[in-house]
């Protein structure tokens, strides 16, 4: 659903301002979640981000900011009527500042704020695109030697976010509020979590929780010690919304996925292979889903620019018979959108697709990727299903062909320093008969990125 606001906003002042921002030295590690850095063991030579506060304090100041402009012609492969039939293209704004306490060896205090901006959007803002400075995370946290907690608002991504990720692609992240708990010992690691998420509104610090979804479950990782190069993680996700909405199925939904990753590395390969049950219902559906994904490739490190060859390969089931009374679609819950592609086009629901993939580093800091994405419906009973999550069927695909269509991407990333990234994508997508016989077309995709991190 589309949020009307103005469209003739300017963008946010936090997001200007950190563009300009003097540039320290980078003396610690970036991490994708700002709070799992700690900068406490070189605090006196990068003020002024961080300040020591007595004998046993430290406040660590950080900043992150990034632009992005990306256009799709057409929107939602020309399925509709309206600003839906034609293209669009738009510019993102985002800027985050936090600040970072730690007390002694274990207490821990987060807050950071953000605002987020748009601008150029046919029809004005989408729900993820725009907010007014606001609570992004705010937590308290004991960290101990094995065990933690952390209660408040916090992001969370959950092995490689393929089910839970931050929304990196789209404008504004997603949050939780909640409570999680570590525990830890060596390369082991068991998680237990109950969260709500976060209901992003456009004014100043009116976000809310979300009172008709939950989230909770269990997430742990092993590394075998006879067998070090392959490593396991074992989860279990509990998720509630009161309505759910699927083409064979409607009503309040109560899933539970039961999953297992297998990932390494060793002599130039890697893989990462996941799969995935669930079960419950949506109304009175019952649900029977599942998944199962794959990312294998080789690196030639003696080549130049280490190419790598990889091969992705998943499918998520879809529903064969809408009238049985069973669910079979997978909903993916809170997965990163631009899985497939930079594009986000498509949701891991109801398809199936192969995707060759070739990796080259022409430089230690830049990297390129090159990808030929094959897909399918699973059943072609059920519909073609496409981004924000939850999931959101396209329904006038429903019966239509099995075939998707195919998408090259193209996409580089340079990081000059450590604390700024350029990134670009160009996506070509072409329809198959599921969208076709929709009266789908092709779709062509276009997006730059600039983020600066401090």
């Amino acid at each position: 659903m589309r949020q009307r606001t103005a469209k003739n906003r300017k963008p946010s002042l936090l997001a200007v301002i950190m563009l300009v921002m003097p540039l320290p030295a980078a003396s610690s590690e970036y991490l994708p979640l700002r709070f799992e850095e700690d900068w406490g063991a070189s605090c006196n030579k990068i003020a002024p981000k961080c300040w020591r506060i007595g004998e046993t304090a430290t406040l660590t100041f950080g900043a992150d900011a990034r632009v992005r402009a990306q256009s799709y012609r057409p929107v939602d492969f020309g399925i509709g009527s309206g600003i839906h039939g034609g293209g669009d293209g738009y510019t993102l704004f985002r800027g985050m500042a936090h600040g970072d306490l730690r007390v002694g060896k274990h207490t821990q205090v987060f807050v950071q704020f953000a605002a987020y901006d748009e601008a150029g959007r046919r029809g004005g803002p989408e729900r993820t695109d725009q907010s007014s400075p606001d609570l992004q995370q705010g937590f308290l946290a004991w960290n101990g030697d094995m065990f933690s907690l952390r209660a408040g608002r916090q992001e969370m991504t959950l092995g490689t976010s393929r089910l839970v990720a931050v929304r990196e692609g789209p404008n504004i992240r997603l949050a939780f509020d909640g409570v999680r708990a570590s525990w830890r010992q060596g390369s082991h690691r068991i998680d237990a979590f109950a969260f709500r998420p976060v209901l992003n509104r456009p004014g100043t610090f009116d976000d809310t929780t979300s009172k008709s979804q939950s989230l909770y479950g269990l997430y742990a990782t092993f590394v075998p010690k006879y067998i070090a190069p392959l490593k396991i993680d074992l989860y279990w996700l509990g998720y509630e919304r009161d309505h759910g909405r699927f083409a064979a199925a409607e009503g309040s939904e109560h899933r539970h996925s039961l999953g297992t990753r297998l990932f390494g590395t060793a002599k130039g390969w890697d893989w990462n292979m996941e799969a995935v049950f669930q079960t419950g219902h949506v109304g009175d559906q019952t649900i029977r889903a599942w998944t199962v994904a794959s990312d294998t490739g080789f690196t030639f490190v003696t080549l130049p620019w280490s190419p790598r060859l990889g091969l992705k390969a998943d499918i998520a089931s879809g529903d064969k018979n809408p009238g049985d009374n069973q669910l079979g679609t997978f909903n993916a819950l809170y997965p990163n959108p631009t899985y497939f592609s930079e594009a986000a086009l498509l949701a891991p629901g109801n398809i199936m697709d192969v995707q060759p993939v070739l990796t080259i580093k022409p430089a230690h800091s830049l990297t390129f990727v090159l990808g030929w994405d094959f897909l399918w419906k699973h059943h072609k009973e059920d519909a073609v299903y496409t981004p924000p999550a939850p999931l959101v069927a396209i329904p006038e695909t429903i019966g239509t062909g099995r075939y998707i269509g195919d998408q090259i991407r193209l996409e580089g990333s340079y990081r000059p320093h450590p604390q700024w990234e350029i990134r670009a994508a160009a996506v070509h997508f072409s329809a198959g008969e599921a969208l076709t016989q929709a009266g789908g077309r092709s779709v062509d995709f276009l997006m730059t990125s600039l983020a600066f991190r401090w």
